[in-house]
């Protein structure tokens, strides 16, 4: 391996993360946080920092969970990310969580379904393949019912699937299954496997954003009484 240096984080979830590559060394801070990012996001990129004993100056590049996921947490990461880059004059790489959380799965299987908790009852979901000439989206993300999950898996030919959302809506699934959830440290594997694919997926700060699936932001009066949330 190259002395590539890379800076992630995501905040999509109920999860937060961090976490730094350097010459080969990682340096992270992961933990359920709830909605507490706002708070410890920042803290966690200067501490990481510090212990490699390195100035973001020195980072080649930041990856960022661009989603989808939760409204605000993706904002959270986006604006970090973005601040830091302008900052610092670097270049962002907008990761796809569900794309990224699919990387480890294919040690089971070729073709993986990922399923996160999007809330209101619902999933964002996709599914990749891995190929001999990269990755393959079979499914691009988008919101899907739990109720309607085991068509969906039938209709794309999915024979592993992963991802908050099997936990969270206790799912029975025909395939071989289990929970799981993306951290930053994941997301740096991700972009180790797939480089050569993506030299041209680099942006400026000025155009990175977010991955939106779902178009509501907000909850009526009724959702909130009711405890939903987005």
């Amino acid at each position: 391996m190259d002395q590539l240096t890379l800076l992630a984080l995501d905040t999509a979830t109920e999860h937060c993360s961090v976490s730094l590559l350097v010459k080969g060394q990682r340096f992270v801070r992961a933990e359920k946080v709830g909605n507490g990012h706002s708070q410890l996001i920042l803290p966690w990129i200067d501490e990481v920092l510090k212990e490699a004993g390195i100035a973001l100056g020195d980072v080649d590049g930041i990856l960022f969970g661009a989603g989808p996921g939760a409204f605000t947490g993706l904002r959270i990461a986006c604006g970090v990310a973005q601040g830091l880059a302008f900052g610092a004059d670097k270049r962002l790489l907008p990761v796809c969580n569900l794309e990224a959380l699919a990387h480890h799965a294919f040690e089971k299987a070729a073709r993986v379904a990922v399923m996160n908790d999007a809330r209101m009852g619902e999933c964002y979901a996709a599914v990749y393949e891995k190929t001999e000439a990269g990755v393959k989206t079979v499914a691009a993300p988008m919101l899907i019912k739990p109720a309607m999950v085991g068509e969906w898996l039938a209709e794309h030919g999915a024979q592993y699937a992963t991802g908050t959302g099997i936990e969270a809506y206790k799912m029975e699934l025909a395939i071989d299954h289990a929970p799981s959830h993306l951290e930053a440290d994941a997301m740096i594997d991700w972009y180790l496997a797939n480089r050569d694919a993506l030299t041209d997926a680099w942006v400026a700060p000025e155009l990175a954003a977010p991955i939106y699936v779902r178009d509501r932001v907000a909850l009526t009066i009724e959702e909130r009484a009711e405890g939903k949330r987005l």
